[in-house]
């Protein structure tokens, strides 16, 4: 029942901001197409547009009860449902922010100019009248005096004799016609505002189909001066974030699997978010797992996702499957004469304190053992550092999901949130890895490819 409500406050949450985006940006669509079309085509335009995000949100509120159903295994629905709802709530998004930002500094322009204007306003001249904004005295003229009686009156309009009628308004000879002020505004407005509209999708769809599945290897040597001879060359894959889901079928599942058995791993660590948010994702899960293959096994601890689905349901399901989930536990492996103890925290959200769970994880470990750790969350380095763990691998970043690198130099927003966001950090000979993850959340989308990584063991 704490689940169900736990969910329909999430729904609840989640439908109430995402109405106010599609608001926000339906209601800028609105205002651009008045400026830029004519009364009989904004007509038809706006009912496009409402048109078209109505499908859209059938699209996105489908993919829920798909989960539950099981629909989102076929690939059909992916290509129909999934995929372009998904493509939908990541484009309505981008365009919120960027309208934010777009407006925010339209509105600081603004106010900014009408100080400069106020601060740099003429004074008054000399005659006591002001200045207006051409530079002319505000003082009224005085009026022409009336012609004297019995003169005949003329136009002060009208032409000389002998001169030629011209029209006022003409251009002068030589002098090309400029497209009217109104006109060439309206243009712009158009042009700019297309742009706005087809960027977001394009992006969107973009980054979906260009690195969603591209999945990449990282291989790396971790030198330890004083690690044990018989553990040299070992061999870890670690995976992370799986999320099997509507983002994770079974066969995308069985493929990366397949790939990290081509690495003939010694290990397999795989540091949580196994499902995405639901009991009914844990099946397809349950049916490939058996997959992996690894000389001394395949171990992995709990993130807050399996917690959103039902901890005691992915740990069940695993441990029938042969995967030795550490949860505040430990397991000592004996390897060509040397002690390696992995340990594995639990990554529940409520409950007993990251570092009382470490704690009750490295009781009773052999002193001359070799340390490492699984946990889901990378906060816990510092932790896991005081209390002379070795090795701590973890995922949960996504690295973000968005990112990029412009000329060498790295944008990640990931790094604003969090201490450890990707990649490896060391610290004397104490390291921490944080894999960005194979899986996705939330939206179709990966600018930070997803990843596999190989971790070699060295003392050399």
């Amino acid at each position: 029942m704490e689940r169900y409500l736990l969910f329909i406050t999430f729904f609840a949450i989640l439908f109430s901001v995402f109405g106010f985006m599609q608001w926000y940006v339906i209601r800028s669509y609105t205002r651009w197409l008045a400026k830029v079309v004519s009364v009989h085509a904004y007509y038809r335009f706006r009912a496009a547009g409402l048109v078209s995000f109505a499908i859209a949100n059938i699209l996105f509120i489908l993919r829920f009860p798909s989960t539950e159903l099981g629909w989102y295994q076929h690939p059909l629905f992916q290509a129909l449902v999934i995929y372009p709802g998904g493509i939908f709530f990541g484009a309505v998004v981008l365009a919120f922010a960027a309208l934010l930002v777009i407006n925010g500094l339209s509105a600081a322009f603004k106010l900014l100019r009408n100080r400069t204007r106020r601060w740099t306003r003429p004074e008054s001249d000399p005659a006591g009248g002001h200045a207006n904004p051409y530079g002319e005295s505000a003082t009224p003229a005085t009026p022409a005096a009336a012609p004297a009686a019995g003169t005949a009156k003329t136009s002060a309009t009208a032409p000389a004799a002998g001169t030629a009628k011209t029209s006022a308004t003409a251009p002068a000879a030589g002098t090309a016609k400029t497209p009217v002020d109104g006109l060439s505004r309206r243009q712009f407005l158009r042009t700019a505002g297309t742009a706005m509209i087809g960027a977001p999708v394009a992006f969107t769809i973009g980054a979906s189909a260009s690195t969603a599945h591209d999945y990449q290897i990282n291989r790396l040597r971790l030198h330890y001066p004083n690690l044990p001879a018989g553990l040299n060359g070992f061999r870890i894959v670690q995976l992370s974030d799986i999320h099997s889901g509507i983002y994770m079928t079974e066969q995308q599942m069985r493929d990366i699997f397949h790939l990290a058995n081509e690495q003939h791993p010694d290990l397999v660590a795989i540091t949580g978010d196994f499902v995405d948010n639901s009991p009914s994702e844990i099946p397809a899960l349950y049916r490939t797992i058996t997959d992996l293959k690894a000389g001394y096994g395949v171990y992995g601890c709990l993130g807050n996702h399996d917690h959103y689905a039902s901890a005691p349901l992915v740990s069940s399901a695993l441990r029938q499957q042969g995967v030795n989930v550490l949860t505040n536990d430990r397991r000592t492996l004996r390897i060509n004469g040397e002690s390696l103890t992995l340990l594995g925290v639990d990554d529940s959200e409520a409950g007993t304190p990251n570092a009382t769970r470490i704690d009750q994880a490295v009781q009773n470990t052999p002193g001359d053992s070799f340390r490492m750790l699984l946990s889901h969350r990378p906060d816990l380095f510092n932790d896991a550092r005081d209390r002379g763990i070795d090795l701590t691998l973890a995922g949960h970043t996504h690295g973000g999901q968005i990112g990029f690198e412009v000329m060498g130099v790295p944008f990640y927003p990931i790094h604003l949130f969090h201490e450890y966001a990707k990649g490896l950090y060391e610290i004397g000979d104490q390291k921490l890895y944080v894999n960005v993850g194979i899986g996705m959340v939330g939206v179709p989308v990966r600018m930070v490819r997803p990843e596999l990584t190989v971790i070699e063991l060295t003392n050399s």
